[in-house]
């Protein structure tokens, strides 16, 4: 007994020293990214974290002319306006009208006062969302390991890429922690609440709240139907309904079919299984027809979507397991996934290793825990670096079958059975 108190202590103590050199890593990473993005900000303010340019100038046209909000010329007249030089074709506002709505206050400051704000607010969300889902994801009781879980988290290239741009899926991230969260906490109102307007801001969130109807989270979904709808109601009321209507029906189609054009449709600048298939096709000389290209990659998008409905809704043991998978699926389903967007695979992949480290004794998914860890470094390897070729699909692929294969552990499969059998 003592020997093995005795290892297990060596081992948690090894296990400390190591995640502790992890953080250093990943700060010193940060550290020196954030030489870059004040360099780059020394040398061109206006330039600097440009996507949010395109975002200030929805935040000054919706309340004044609201039918300019996706009109190209207005937003290169804007950018040329700030003294900002990227005003070419491939820029583009794309957010529903509900999002420059809610933050056109920001229009009321000054270009880098705004800027300022939003990117601190963002980096605050970001740093109050790896808080939460520590906490939710690792239960134990050994500090080292929320540590190595920070650490994981900030290891992240597509965190930094997204600060260095200016985007907002930071403020993604932190509103899917808090639902998740809350729900954990038995809050389910709340929930609802962050949900929704994550579903009105953004589109994406909706296969989330889809999930959780199916794992009967009724009155988390419920809220964040009526959340999401009175934003709507309320966007339309003031900026009028032919305003919100026409993004639904043109301009979010024609939104999409941009996006698809910039990245060339493929890898490395969209990773969903349509640009991967795209860019694989196209390396071993064989490439496909547009018509085959959305038939096959609909159908395994849609495969893997059923997979986590049923699976959602039959419930796992674990319900952050359910989380994991739902915020997972959402990525998995999106039209044109670009490396920013996966930061959001964070939510899943701390999951994962917060509850491995929880349960090192246990087996909790239908591969060994070996394979398991192997598989789960792997892939904050391929987040370490920037996009390559298909690495990001090749890392959304495989957190998305650890996510799976955690619903078919030896226990999960016995007390199945033992329930059919009842």
């Amino acid at each position: 007994m003592f020997n093995a108190s005795a290892g297990r202590t060596r081992l948690g103590s090894s296990v400390g020293v190591g995640a502790v050199l992890l953080l250093l890593i990943a700060a010193t990473c940060l550290a020196l990214h954030c030489v870059h993005i004040v360099a780059k900000f020394r040398a061109s303010p206006p330039d600097a974290f440009g996507d949010f340019n395109l975002y200030l100038y929805a935040f000054n046209v919706v309340l004044h002319d609201p039918t300019r909000l996706y009109d190209h010329d207005g937003l290169v007249a804007f950018l040329q306006r700030i003294g900002a030089r990227s005003t070419g074709d491939d820029i583009f506002f794309a957010y529903p009208p509900q999002f420059a709505l809610v933050f056109s206050p920001l229009a009321l400051l000054t270009p880098l006062a705004a800027k300022f704000i939003w990117m601190a607010a963002s980096v605050t969300m970001f740093a109050a969302g790896v808080y939460l889902i520590v906490k939710m994801a690792y239960r134990g009781a050994e500090r080292s390991m929320n540590v190595l879980l920070v650490a994981l988290a900030l290891l992240s290239f597509p965190l930094v890429e997204d600060t260095y741009d200016g985007q907002s899926n930071e403020l993604l991230f932190f509103l899917l922690i808090a639902t998740f969260a809350l729900i954990e906490r038995g809050d389910r109102y709340a929930a609802g609440l962050f949900l929704g307007f994550a579903m009105a801001i953004k589109l994406t969130p909706v296969a989330v709240a889809g999930l959780l109807l199916l794992r009967r989270e009724w009155w988390t979904f419920m809220v964040a139907v009526v959340v999401a709808a009175v934003l709507t109601l309320l966007t339309a009321a003031r900026l009028g309904f032919g305003v919100v209507w026409h993004y639904f029906t043109v301009d979010m189609p024609h939104l999409n079919g941009m996006a698809l054009a910039m990245s060339g449709g493929g890898a490395p600048m969209n990773n969903s299984v349509q640009g991967a298939l795209q860019t694989l096709s196209a390396t071993v000389g064989m490439p496909l027809s547009g018509a085959v290209l959305s038939t096959v990659s609909m159908a395994l998008v849609l495969s893997a979507c059923l997979l986590s409905a049923y699976l959602v809704f039959r419930r796992h043991q674990d319900s952050r397991i359910d989380y994991a998978l739902a915020a997972m699926t959402m990525l998995v389903a999106y039209p044109v996934l670009e490396p920013i967007h996966m930061m959001l695979a964070l939510i899943p992949l701390l999951i994962l290793f917060g509850t491995a480290f929880e349960a090192r004794d246990r087996q909790l998914s239908a591969l060994g825990p070996r394979l398991e860890m192997l598989l789960g470094a792997f892939t904050v390897l391929l987040l370490f670096f920037s996009a390559r070729f298909v690495s990001y699909t090749v890392a959304a692929a495989i957190i998305y079958g650890l996510c799976v294969a955690r619903y078919f552990s030896p226990s999960t499969v016995v007390r199945q059975r033992a329930q059919r059998a009842v």
